[in-house]
């Protein structure tokens, strides 16, 4: 290794540590030294920076919290601060990059206190909370949008991309194929799953015309508390349905899909533009700054996608939805080609390019 090191710090869910996992892989291919900061509950990312040194420190959710709760959300923050100033104190990272979310921030605050070239990761087409607490601290800030609102003007900031895992970026030499007798609908709702989902799309789908019926093969994500529901609504459909709480192969699962129905996570239409799939978008109602919405919106105005407002999400109108997209397989693959034009294969090279830029500028 060269005697740069790089600190990475992410936590919460996959779409916060996927673009970190990307990152590190290319870090480390030209021989930085990586390490990896993620809060007391990140076991479940054990394993995914395996050349990288990883340091648990407390850290705790605050947004939305009652009073109580904000209340120690505050304390195991102060302590994963002081924890990450003692910690840099010894490694001397050259820079530290955030990835946003509350897992994030005790390390991303601390570089900011010692004068340590901050690189924030913006996901989503509006600055989040706990980036915008950092961003006056930062040094740049890489986004995954052209345009992200509530930037600070005199704070530095590249249009990068969001990283991904290599087993997607390796879709985009897989171009989509038109739906012939089988229609692959995939369904996934983010790493907390959507319950809406749950709700509707099976009675969508009991009511859709048996010569659609057939053709169909449904591959649906639930939350673990909706399974058995959702098991019960398909049990006489004479659907071919496949549910999981998680899908440990989903870039084989992208590339097969005809449809893909999804949240509007900044990761999850990422990772559908580089692999060039037709997405049908329901964007969170409450996202906070309603980011979400704004996500869904630029993929969707660029004809990358179709979107769909959650209150307007009902059985009736997927039902609907489905039905026509099924029948026009020519539009589905023009609009997998359009949201392919809008993928950056080469964010992760862009973002490492300008980790080290700043981190050797320091």
């Amino acid at each position: 290794m060269t005697n740069i090191r790089i600190v990475l710090t992410a936590g919460g869910t996959g779409g916060h540590v996927f673009p970190a996992e990307a990152l590190a892989k290319e870090l480390v291919s030209r021989n930085i030294d990586i390490c990896f900061i993620t809060d007391r509950r990140g076991n479940s990312f054990a394993g995914k920076f395996p050349q990288a040194t990883e340091y648990r420190i407390f850290a705790g959710a605050y947004a939305g919290k009652p009073i109580l709760k904000k209340i120690r959300a505050l304390f195991l923050m102060g302590v994963g601060i002081l924890q990450s100033i003692n910690l840099f104190l010894k490694i001397k990272p050259a820079a530290v990059v955030g990835f946003g979310g509350y897992a994030a921030f005790p390390a991303s605050f601390a570089a900011g206190i010692l004068g340590i070239p901050l690189i924030l990761h913006e996901q989503n087409s509006v600055l989040g909370g706990a980036n915008r607490v950092l961003a006056k601290r930062a040094s740049l800030i890489a986004t995954t949008f052209p345009v992200v609102e509530r930037i600070p003007e005199n704070i530095r900031s590249e249009y990068t991309g969001v990283p991904v895992r290599p087993q997607i970026l390796a879709l985009r030499d897989k171009p989509y194929q038109m739906p012939d007798e089988v229609f692959d609908l995939l369904i996934f709702g983010g790493s907390q799953g959507a319950s809406v989902f749950s709700r509707v799309i099976p009675e969508a789908l009991n009511a859709l015309p048996e010569n659609l019926k057939k053709r169909l093969k449904v591959t649906q994500q639930c939350r673990v508390t909706d399974l058995p529901d959702v098991n019960k609504a398909y049990e006489h459909s004479g659907l071919n349905v496949e549910l999981s709480s998680f899908f440990s192969d989903i870039a084989d699962r992208i590339e097969k899909a005809s449809l893909v129905v999804c949240r509007a996570g900044a990761s999850s239409l990422a990772e559908l533009c580089i692999a060039g799939r037709p997405a049908l978008i329901v964007p969170i109602l409450c996202s906070p700054d309603a980011h979400q919405l704004k996500n869904a919106r630029f993929i969707s105005k660029n004809n990358g996608a179709f979107l769909c407002e959650e209150p307007d999400f009902t059985s009736a109108w997927l039902t609907d939805k489905i039905t026509e997209l099924m029948n026009a397989p020519q539009r589905l693959k023009e609009t997998a080609e359009n949201a392919g034009k809008l993928g950056k294969p080469d964010a992760v090279s862009l973002f490492a390019d300008a980790v080290l830029k700043t981190a050797k500028a320091s």
